[in-house]
């Protein structure tokens, strides 16, 4: 007894001689977490950005891949804090850009916000692959257009539905890309985006619909994530209903492709290429393609405002939705709604209290998250402090490489039918005439001869 007392004193004395230590190693966290969030914050709202419209001509004949040139170009302006200073006093994080779709009763617009300071690039990026595409300086459209919160939605007649898309897989499954959607045959040929904007020209006349796909470049996060998949992938093995492999199953398979010579590695590597089926080949192949792109990370956000007399969810959550349904692949990747954003709310889903108030506010989150092209907090503090009761979901970042983003936005090609829900650059643009005076006049022209 005497044993035991004498520990708990020698316990209460380190601790009573060492609280600030480990007060320090559990505050540290959380201090860290909060200055970040603070700065970040900060940052963040002292960025300038500017808005242009893609004026699109009568016809484009460049294919997305065009597209994907041009996000190649964007993720070579990544910025990342450098050193102390920017990291921890600037708070500097990687600046976002945004693309947009919008539709006013059932006219479609393209939109693009990038950071001020670079925007010469941008549409020297544009410019170099799209000359025909004219991007107009404009107004932000959503304090013009839509409500500014929930409680003017209604008072404007008016009712909204919002979510967010997420992977049903891993980021390092892709989803189909435009290449897939190409073939030889021009009848067999598809413009993945006439979906999109078919659905959006659909709408009626005091209807509005909004897509916002906001991203910033990253490093190799998705290459290191997926290497270990790919290892897994490749080392797979088939099985038979007994649990033996085929080699063992199908003992005279195997001689038919003598594998002898090259040492165990190169053989075990050909006995495990004959094992997989030619469908884990090419989900193989896909990973390490899209593994191999420039990579950015964001959100696809979906807001859709109707006149309450004539609203109804179906529509966007199964048609606006539906439309991200044509990049599915059954063995890669495919979109969905991020049930934790949308607002249908239901008693028997967690916490299972207030669903009509829970539903309420994922509206209000929604609606500023678009007016305000919000990436969400990268700390935990900072997820806690922009929660509220019952309201404590954030956007789910997901990762993108440039030939997706290309997909799901691009110019339309001459494939799809715009006639009815765009408004075009009806001239096309041209070069300077032969013999233009660019030095001035005749005689000034004469000195250079």
């Amino acid at each position: 007894m005497a044993l035991l007392s004498e520990a708990w004193y020698s316990i209460g004395f380190v601790l009573y001689y060492s609280w600030w230590f480990w007060a320090a190693l559990i505050l540290w966290p959380l201090f860290e977490s909060t200055w970040l969030f603070w700065k970040r914050e900060k940052f963040k709202h002292e960025l300038e950005f500017m808005f242009f419209e893609l004026r699109m001509p009568r016809e484009v004949t460049k294919s997305p891949a065009a597209m994907e040139q041009i996000f190649v170009a964007i993720h070579a302006l990544r910025n990342s804090p450098g050193d102390f200073k920017e990291y921890w006093l600037d708070g500097e994080i990687t600046r976002w850009y945004s693309f947009e779709l919008l539709s006013m009763g059932g006219e479609i617009h393209f939109y693009l916000r990038c950071p001020k300071n670079q925007k010469e690039i941008v549409k020297a990026a544009f410019f170099s692959y799209y000359p025909d595409v004219e991007l107009v300086e404009a107004d932000d459209y959503v304090p013009k257009f839509f409500p500014s919160n929930l409680t003017e939605t209604f008072k404007q007649g008016y009712d909204m539905w919002g979510s967010e898309l997420i992977y049903t897989k891993s980021p390092v499954y892709p989803v189909k890309s435009y290449l897939e959607f190409e073939s030889p045959d021009e009848e067999k040929e598809y413009d993945p985006m006439a979906v999109t904007l078919e659905v959006l020209g659909r709408l009626k006349r005091e209807e509005m619909v909004g897509v916002q796909i906001n991203v910033f470049p990253i490093g190799d996060h998705l290459r290191e994530e997926g290497q270990h998949l790919i290892e897994k992938l490749r080392n797979k093995k088939q099985h038979s209903g007994g649990g033996a492999s085929i080699g063992m199953e199908f003992p005279h398979v195997l001689p038919v492709f003598p594998v002898g010579g090259h040492g165990e590695k190169e053989d075990n590597e050909v006995v495990r290429a004959l094992s997989r089926t030619p469908g884990e080949t090419d989900v193989l192949k896909a990973i390490e393609e899209n593994l191999s792109l420039p990579t950015f990370e964001g959100n696809i956000r979906l807001i859709y405002f109707s006149p309450a007399d004539i609203y109804s969810d179906t529509f966007a959550r199964r048609g606006l939705a539906g439309a991200f349904k044509q990049y599915d692949a059954m063995d890669m990747n495919s979109f969905q709604l991020n049930s934790a954003m949308s607002p249908k709310t239901k008693i028997w889903a967690w916490p299972h209290v207030f669903p009509a108030l829970r539903a309420k506010l994922r509206k209000e989150r929604i609606i500023m998250a678009y007016a305000h092209r919000e990436i969400g907090p990268t700390t935990e503090m900072g997820k806690l402090f922009m929660s509220k009761i019952f309201n404590w979901e954030h956007s789910e970042e997901i990762m993108m490489s440039a030939r997706t983003l290309a997909t799901i936005y691009h110019p339309p090609t001459h494939m799809t039918l715009t006639a009815p829900h765009m408004r075009r650059v009806e001239s096309r643009k041209a070069g300077a005439p032969a013999g233009l005076p660019i030095y001035g006049g005749e005689e000034e022209i004469a000195k250079y001869f």
